[in-house]
């Protein structure tokens, strides 16, 4: 398997995220208890990648960088993908759950769109893309609108089933997080994508909630 294609599912196996953090939001009936378990995980992932530089090798995810980092990674900065991942999600969470009080699933679709449309769109991008977007020759058409397509139905699936939206309700927050998810992934801007991904789309189905 292409690292590359390696990568991308890991990224997308971040999917998981929103329904583990959930059940620390319902257990504890608080946004802290998702949000230090976020940041617990950064502070021990970079705990476990400093002694990755320094040459101690830890089980588990020692294995992962070595199949999913390129090599110039793994000397600079091991997991620095899962951290800027991580580091989007608590943002996110810190935004719109902490800041603004929105319903979970708000952030959870904001998660979803950086999980499955960033790696479905970098996929097809790479396997697909003919034409490059106008505003953007990095990106392709393909790329972007099946990363749209991936995320719309991956979180349409995630409102309806995990939190009991209507289907039609469903429907349209999951198009709206998605879209503006992945507009906000095709822009070129200087700023990681880990970041605007999940904040766009969390800020498209918070302006909808609260029509």
């Amino acid at each position: 398997m292409e690292l590359e294609v390696r990568r991308q599912l890991i990224h997308m196996s971040g999917a998981v995220t929103p329904f583990y953090l959930y059940f620390f939001y319902q257990r504890f009936s608080s946004w802290l208890a998702p949000e230090a378990l976020v940041a617990g995980m950064l502070v021990t992932g970079y705990g476990i990648a400093h002694l990755y530089k320094r040459g101690i090798r830890l089980p588990v995810f020692a294995k992962l960088v070595d199949i999913a980092e390129r090599e110039e990674v793994r000397q600079s900065s091991p997991g620095k993908g899962t951290f800027r991942f991580f580091l989007g999600v608590l943002v996110c969470m810190l935004i719109f759950g902490s800041l603004l009080g929105a319903p979970f699933f708000v952030v959870g679709s904001g998660i979803l769109v950086l999980a499955l449309g960033d790696s479905m769109s970098t996929l097809a991008g790479r396997k697909l893309g003919r034409r490059k977007l106008p505003y953007n020759s990095a990106k392709s058409v393909e790329g972007t609108l099946l990363g749209t397509c991936y995320a719309f139905l991956g979180i349409m699936a995630y409102l309806h089933f995990f939190h009991g939206l209507e289907i039609q309700q469903a429907a349209v927050f999951a198009f709206a997080a998605a879209s503006a998810g992945m507009l906000a992934e095709s822009l070129p801007l200087k700023v990681d994508d880990n970041f605007v991904i999940p904040i766009a789309g969390s800020a498209a189905v918070y302006a909808l909630n609260c029509v």
